[in-house]
């Protein structure tokens, strides 16, 4: 079961929960919620492993872009060595080394950015997630605690 799946079963449980008279409170079976905080607490770990798996991947994917961008420096280093014979062609490859420079400095900088949005949207998405759930987990709470006292 995913977090949502969870909460949604929880926010069931509690609109299905018979009513006491007279009251705003409501009874809930104490089993049915221990079950789903138990699979709450076996689900969540996963979630913070994925984000974790994330957080890996948008490391790997900014390491890549940097060593892409530096082959593409080291291929303009080179291309300029290659040409350095003539005036002419020394000004051509400058120019040509300074555009693949550029250039590689755009993906990369490209390339960052777009991990950095990917993985603030994953995080966004699990901190609204847990938020939820712990809204939930507090609300159940709340309510037996309520349920105690009466």
């Amino acid at each position: 079961m995913t977090v949502e799946e969870i909460l949604e079963e929880m926010e069931n449980l509690l609109l299905e929960a018979s009513r006491l008279p007279f009251t705003n409170k409501r009874v809930i079976d104490e089993d049915d919620l221990g079950r789903l905080i138990d699979e709450l607490r076996e689900v969540l770990p996963g979630e913070l492993m994925e984000a974790n798996r994330i957080i890996t991947e948008r490391q790997n994917i900014i390491e890549a872009a940097q060593k892409e961008a530096q082959g593409i420096v080291d291929q303009g280093k080179n291309y300029i060595t290659r040409l350095t014979d003539e005036n002419a062609i020394v000004r051509q490859a400058q120019e040509q080394a300074s555009e693949i420079i550029q250039q590689a400095q755009r993906e990369a900088r490209d390339l960052r950015t777009d991990a950095v949005i990917y993985a603030d949207d994953v995080f966004s998405y699990l901190e609204d997630n847990f938020a939820k759930a712990l809204e939930v987990v507090r609300q159940g709470h709340n309510k037996l605690q309520q349920a105690k006292k009466e």
